[in-house]
C-alpha cells in the first residue's frame, strides 16, 4: 500500500492493513520471530571443532618410532544423543511461541487503530453536526429578528440566538481539536507525521451480535495468541525439563592426532620412522549430581509456574470477552433506540417549536431548548457508534479472531 490509499475515502481494514506493513512494533515483533527461527539450528547442532597445532620446537620428546617434530589434534564434542534433538524442540516451541507474540503485536495495533478510527469518526461527525445546528440557530435567529422587527418578539429572543451561535463557535473550535488528534493518533500508529493528511471516515455499519458468549469464550480459548504462545512456552519447559534429565547421561568427546616423526632410530621396530596417528575417545562424568538434581528441580518449578501463569491468563481472558461482549451489546441496543426514537422525536420537537414559535405559542427558549436537546440526541447517537466499533475492535481482541470469521 502507499500513501495515496490514504488520501481517499478511509476505513479500518485500510488502515489495518497499512499498518500491518508500516507499524514499526510489528516489525519489530516480526525481526522477534525471525531471530527465534534461526535459534533452532543454532542449538540443534554440533559446536565447532577444535583444531590443534603442535609446533617443533627443537625439543619435542622421542617414541619408540623416533622424534616428534610437528603435530595436528582435531576434537569434537558430540553430546549425548537426544540432547541435542531436545535442544532444538526447546528452541523449536520458544519460536513458535514469539510468532504468537507477532500475532498478538498485529492484533493489538489492530485493535488501536480501530479505536482511533472511531474517534476519529465521532469528531468528523461532531463538526458536521455543529455546522447542521449552526444553519438551524441561523434560521432561527432570522425568524427572531424578523419578529423583533415588527414588534413580535423581544430583543431577549434576537440575544438568545446571537448567545446560541457563539456557544456553537467555541463548540466548534473544541471538535476541531479533537479532530486533528484523532488524526495524529491515527498517523502515529501507521508511522506517519502527526499532520500528515487523511481521508474522511466512512459511515460504520452497527450490526446487531449474532454468536454467543459461549461460543465467543470457545472462540477465544482456541484463538487468542497470548493463550497459544502460553502454550508453547509451557511445551519449552516440558523439552527443557527433558534436556535436564538428560544431563545425568556422559557427553562424548571425539579426537583424531597427527604427530610427525622425524628420522628412525629403532630399526628393530616395524614403524620405525613413520608418523604418528592416533584416535581418542573420552567422555564426561556426570559426578556432580547435586548440581544436575538442582537443575532439574529448578526446570519441574518453573513448568509448573509457566502452567498457573497460563491459568491466570486465561482467566483474564475470560473477564475480557465478557466484559467487551456486554460493551458491544449496550452499544447496538443504544445506537438503536437513538437512531429509531429519539432522533425522530427530537427532530418532530424541534419542527413543532419553530412552528408554534412563528404563531406566538411557544417562546424562543423553548425553541432553542429543542434544539439543544436535537444537538445532544445527535452527538448521542454517533457516541453510541463509537463505542460500538470501539467495542467490536475490543471484543475481536479479546477473542483473537475476526467476528465475521466465527460466524457459521
Amino acid at each position: 500500500m502507499t500513501e495515496a490509499d490514504l488520501v481517499g475515502p478511509l476505513s479500518p481494514n485500510l488502515l489495518v492493513q497499512y499498518a500491518a506493513e508500516h507499524n514499526p512494533a510489528i516489525r519489530a515483533a516480526r525481526f522477534a520471530w525471525e531471530a527465534t527461527r534461526e535459534r533452532i539450528t543454532v542449538e540443534s547442532w554440533y559446536e565447532n571443532p577444535m583444531l590443534t597445532y603442535t609446533p617443533d620446537t627443537g625439543s619435542m620428546p622421542q617414541t619408540r618410532a623416533g622424534p616428534q617434530a610437528n603435530g595436528v589434534k582435531v576434537s569434537q564434542a558430540i553430546p549425548f544423543p537426544g540432547k541435542l534433538t531436545t535442544r532444538g524442540r526447546v528452541e523449536e516451541a520458544r519460536a513458535d511461541a514469539t510468532y504468537q507474540v507477532l500475532e498478538a503485536t498485529t492484533q493489538e495495533i489492530s485493535r488501536q487503530i480501530r479505536a482511533r478510527y472511531a474517534e476519529f469518526y465521532l469528531a468528523a461527525r461532531s463538526l458536521v453536526i455543529n455546522d447542521e445546528i449552526t444553519d438551524l440557530t441561523r434560521q432561527f435567529s432570522d425568524i427572531a429578528q424578523a419578529k423583533y422587527q415588527v414588534g413580535t418578539a423581544a430583543l431577549q429572543d434576537v440575544i438568545l440566538a446571537q448567545e446560541k451561535l457563539s456557544r456553537l463557535a467555541t463548540d466548534d473550535v473544541e471538535y476541531r481539536g479533537d479532530f486533528e488528534t484523532a488524526i495524529g493518533a491515527l498517523n502515529a500508529l501507521l508511522d506517519r507525521p502527526p499532520r500528515a493528511p487523511l481521508g474522511p471516515p466512512g459511515e460504520p455499519d452497527v450490526k446487531p451480535l449474532t454468536i454467543s458468549l459461549a461460543r465467543l469464550i470457545e472462540a477465544a480459548d482456541e484463538y487468542r495468541p497470548e493463550l497459544l504462545s502460553q502454550d508453547h512456552t509451557i511445551e519449552a519447559s516440558r523439552q527443557s525439563l527433558r534436556l535436564a534429565w538428560l544431563e545425568y547421561l556422559p557427553d562424548l568427546k571425539l579426537e583424531g592426532e597427527w604427530v610427525e616423526v622425524e628420522g628412525g632410530t629403532n630399526p628393530t621396530f616395524s614403524g620405525d620412522g613413520d608418523d604418528i596417528w592416533m584416535v581418542k575417545l573420552g567422555f564426561s562424568v556426570p559426578l556432580w549430581l547435586n548440581r544436575i538434581g538442582a537443575e532439574t528441580s529448578e526446570m519441574e518449578a518453573r513448568l509448573q509456574r509457566e502452567k498457573s501463569f497460563r491459568r491466570n491468563l486465561r482467566n483474564q481472558v475470560l473477564d475480557q470477552v465478557q466484559r467487551q461482549y456486554e460493551r458491544v451489546l449496550v452499544a447496538v441496543r443504544t445506537e438503536e433506540i437513538y437512531r429509531r426514537t429519539l432522533m425522530p422525536q427530537t427532530a418532530e420537537r424541534v419542527a413543532a417549536a419553530r412552528a408554534g414559535y412563528q404563531t406566538g405559542e411557544v417562546d424562543f427558549l423553548t425553541l432553542i431548548d429543542s434544539l439543544k436537546s436535537l444537538e445532544e440526541v445527535w452527538l448521542q447517537r454517533d457516541g453510541a457508534v463509537r463505542d460500538y466499533e470501539q467495542g467490536v475492535a475490543g471484543l475481536e481482541r479479546a477473542v483473537g479472531q475476526p467476528l465475521s470469521d466465527l460466524v457459521p
